[in-house]
């Protein structure tokens, strides 16, 4: 945000998140999108490019899929095309789902904010973010370390996980799936630019870059090499000026 001054910004906590409310309802991506809309109007923008990254990609995705209208630009900062990557997972595309193995063990319930909230779960947080750096002693460790913080109880874990528990509920309850398809129905109308940093061990680049097929248009890929999965924190710079091109 520091390296784009001229431009007016909104950065806020997603529903669960720390410094918002955390309601025990409400995770779910129909939910979290109208939250989205709901900002947008709150605020009185018209037609903001939409800046996502990891979950807020997800979130971007279905949103642009829903309310194309209320933005101008879509912008996805290493996140895959929610459908394209459930067929990943599903299909095991370039060892997808080997990728991410944290998403079977957070359908635990309790167990995995429970241990998260530990000293050692913080440590193991930690490490899962310098981890998947791109280059060594790159990643902004302060961010991280303010982050991971955070996450002293359970309760301040919870509704984080929350969103891969219903998102996995999505894929495998009849209705809920079915709703989400009727979704995918409608082709994203605006721009979309997929910003890539090629070192992402968590999501295939082999898998995102077919993301187009189910947004339903082509889009931009810019990729990044030599960077890792959390480019805002490893190389805000670049981010910065592939962001400063479409304002």
């Amino acid at each position: 945000m520091e390296s784009l001054p001229q431009a007016r910004m909104y950065a806020p906590d997603l529903r669960g998140y720390l410094g918002t409310d955390r309601p025990r309802t409400g995770y779910d991506v129909f939910t979290l999108t109208d939250d989205v809309k709901a900002l947008i109007e709150a605020l009185n923008l018209d037609r903001p490019l939409l800046l996502t990254h990891d979950w807020g990609g997800a979130i971007g995705w279905i949103f642009s899929h829903r309310y194309s209208p209320l933005i101008r630009h879509l912008v996805v900062v290493n996140c895959t095309h929610p459908r394209t990557l459930a067929r990943a997972v599903f299909h095991v595309e370039d060892w997808q789902p080997f990728r991410i193995p944290w998403v079977p063990f957070f359908e635990i319930p309790l167990l995995p904010e429970t241990f998260i909230a530990t000293s050692l779960g913080r440590k193991l947080l930690r490490w899962s973010f310098t981890s998947r750096e791109g280059q060594k002693g790159t990643m902004n460790r302060a961010i991280v370390d303010e982050m991971v913080a955070r996450f002293q109880k359970a309760s301040d874990v919870a509704p984080i996980i929350e969103y891969y528990r219903q998102f996995v509920s999505t894929q495998f309850t009849k209705r809920k799936r079915a709703k989400l398809e009727e979704v995918y129905k409608t082709p994203i109308s605006v721009p979309i630019t997929l910003v890539w940093g090629m070192k992402d061990g968590a999501l295939s680049s082999k898998v995102a870059f077919k993301s187009g097929n189910d947004a339903g248009r082509e889009i931009e890929i810019r990729p990044l090499p030599g960077i890792g999965h959390f480019v805002d924190l490893e190389a805000p710079d670049q981010l910065a000026q592939e962001i400063k091109r479409l304002l």
